[in-house]
C-alpha cells in the first residue's frame, strides 16, 4: 500500500493585478489515494527551502497549533496550522460542517510525520515535471499564501480578510 507523501509544485504566485506573472515552489501534502490532505502556506522561490519546511514541519508536529474557523463570505470552514506564530500549512480546500474541517484536519496531522519526500518539482500547469536539479532562481524570499487571514477574537478561529480591487 502506498503512504502519504508530500509533492512540490511550481505554481503561479499570486500577484496584483499588472505584476508580472511568476512561479513559486509549494508542497502538497497527499493521502495514499491522492487526494490532498493540505498544503504549505508559502511559496518558496528554491527548491531547497521548500523541502527544508516539509522537514522543520515533520520535526516539529507537536509543536504546531491548529485553528480552525470559517470563511465569512461562504460560511465554510477552513484549518489552518501555526508554529511559533507563523502559518505553515494550510487547508486545501473548505467544508460545509466543522466535523469535517476537524476530521480532515487529523487526518493531515496523522500524515505528517509518515509521509514520504517526494524528489523534484511537478508543474502546476499541463502536469509538465521539473528535476530538482532545476531548482535555484536566485531569489530567496517566501510569499504567504495565507497573508490575508485574520485571527478571531475568539484566538481559535481565523478567516480571510477581504481586499478590495486591486489591493495587494
Amino acid at each position: 500500500m502506498q503512504r502519504p507523501r508530500y509533492v512540490f509544485l511550481a505554481a503561479p504566485v499570486p500577484q496584483a493585478q499588472g505584476v508580472p506573472v511568476r512561479e513559486g515552489i509549494l508542497w502538497m501534502l497527499v493521502s495514499p489515494n491522492n487526494r490532498q490532505l493540505g498544503r504549505s502556506a508559502i511559496y518558496h522561490d528554491v527548491y531547497a527551502d521548500c523541502r527544508q519546511s516539509v522537514l522543520d514541519l515533520q520535526k516539529n508536529v507537536d509543536q504546531v497549533v491548529p485553528l480552525e474557523g470559517t470563511v465569512e463570505m461562504t460560511g465554510q470552514w477552513i484549518w489552518r496550522l501555526e508554529l511559533n506564530g507563523r502559518i505553515v500549512a494550510v487547508s486545501s480546500r473548505s467544508y460545509l460542517r466543522a466535523r469535517e474541517c476537524t476530521y480532515n484536519l487529523e487526518r493531515f496531522l496523522e500524515a505528517v510525520p509518515q509521509a514520504e519526500i517526494v524528489v523534484g518539482i511537478r508543474s502546476a500547469r499541463r502536469g509538465r515535471h521539473r528535476p530538482a536539479e532545476t531548482e535555484d532562481t536566485g531569489i530567496r524570499s517566501p510569499r504567504t499564501l495565507g497573508a490575508g487571514l485574520a485571527q478571531s477574537s475568539l484566538g481559535q478561529a481565523y478567516r480571510p480578510r477581504l481586499r478590495m480591487p486591486g489591493e495587494l
